[in-house]
């Protein structure tokens, strides 16, 4: 979940940047309108980022969505809720008039805000092209999908007792966890090799990096 929040806060930035459609009005903030349009591309933009970023396909996200709260793990609850529409239009707006407010009153023109955002929005893009690099190789046969489909069925009741469509579905995401685990540290590397690296040799990066020691005060200061 811890991933969630963050993401709200990259969104908030982004939608507050309006084009102009001719969509529905839902409502004005001061002079930013909420369109029909803005809210749909908003919550769709969600939907896909959480799913790169969560490692969940975007369809099995949509049918974990409409899922009543209670039937879904507890410690997923909290995702079901801020996702169900309702929800999440609540928490659009309200990030859109705390933007207004803070803008209002110069916060977003601050120095350290604006390298917090900056951080922000730089950890934002380096998780979701890396997810999508991920995902990219990611192959999943058929085949497979049958066997580990059968092989959880042998191993756990829970899912011995689900349809062969949920069960294959179980049995995707087992193997896509798989190999995500294995394609991550490669898409990092690749990512490395794409990058010119010129390394300052009168730089001492190691001893800049050390933690710092404390010194010991004299016994007989003590």
């Amino acid at each position: 979940m811890t991933k969630i929040l963050p993401l709200f806060v990259f969104l908030a930035s982004l939608f507050l940047v309006q084009c102009s459609d001719s969509s529905p009005v839902i409502e004005t903030l001061d002079n930013h309108k909420i369109t029909v349009k803005d809210f749909e591309a908003a919550y769709d933009t969600a939907l896909d980022s959480i799913s790169r970023l969560q490692n969940i396909e975007k369809k099995t996200l949509l049918e974990f969505i409409e899922k009543d709260i209670n039937e879904v793990p507890q410690n997923f609850q909290d995702l079901n809720y801020q996702l169900q529409k309702k929800n999440f239009y609540q928490t659009y707006r309200q990030m859109i008039m705390t933007r207004l407010v803070a803008e209002k009153n110069g916060y977003i023109s601050r120095p350290d805000v604006a390298e917090v955002i900056k951080q922000v929005e730089m950890q934002t893009i380096a998780q979701m092209y890396v997810s999508e690099q991920v995902e990219k190789k990611i192959q999943i046969t058929d085949e497979q999908a049958k066997a580990e489909c059968e092989r959880l069925r042998g191993m756990d009741r829970n899912i011995a007792n689900l349809t062969i469509d949920k069960c294959l579905t179980f049995a995707k995401a087992q193997i896509k966890q798989l190999q995500t685990r294995e394609q991550l540290p490669l898409v990092v590397e690749r990512i490395k090799e794409e990058v010119t690296i010129k390394r300052n040799d009168k730089f001492d990066l190691d001893a800049y990096l050390a933690p710092k020691k404390k010194v010991e005060e004299p016994a007989d200061k003590k």
